[in-house]
């Protein structure tokens, strides 16, 4: 009996070591894997994240008006995996500490993230191409943003053009 007095009166002195949780904040550690954010800024609407989603959190569906493509993230669908902020090539989703997805029945189906991003145009025919934003750009750090812009189409001509041009330079060269 007198281990457990001891116990008692240690506890009654130096309090609870639990955390107040609903009195006051609880504290996340900096790893925790909490929700995904979605960053339409970074999204080039390549699909990965669509793809390795094995809970179908994320929905890619053309817009209405066939302006861009609304990207959806269920937060009620994810499992807080992971697998989608990892294979994303831009950074555009990235996990949270966020772990805070407490709502009430009638939210069930709101509990979503919805953004609509934006086709962008080809730099010389004007065609519809997946968005380059400029994050990207600068983070790719391409050598020649004229041919990023380009649609494939385009991009095969001007390379053709490229592929050509130096061939005819070098025989004349030689000459």
């Amino acid at each position: 009996m007198l281990p457990f007095l001891k116990i008692m009166l240690r506890n009654l002195v130096l309090g609870p070591s639990t955390d107040p949780f609903p009195f006051a904040p609880a504290k996340t550690h900096e790893n925790f894997r909490g929700c995904a954010v979605h960053d339409p800024e970074k999204c080039i609407l390549c699909g990965i994240c669509r793809h390795v989603c094995a809970a179908g959190a994320i929905q890619i569906r053309a817009s209405q008006d066939g302006s861009g493509m609304q990207y959806s993230l269920w937060h009620n669908s994810c499992v807080f995996c992971g697998m989608c902020a990892h294979y994303c090539p831009t950074g555009a989703l990235t996990m949270s500490n966020n772990w805070h997805l407490a709502h009430t029945g009638a939210e069930m189906f709101s509990n979503c993230i919805s953004n609509l991003i934006h086709f962008g145009e080809c730099a010389q025919c004007g065609a519809k191409i997946q968005p380059r934003p400029q994050a990207i750009i600068d983070t790719l750090g391409v050598r020649s943003p004229d041919r990023f812009l380009l649609c494939p189409k385009c991009k095969r001509q001007s390379i053709g053009r490229n592929v050509a041009q130096p061939r005819s330079i070098h025989r004349q060269e030689n000459l």
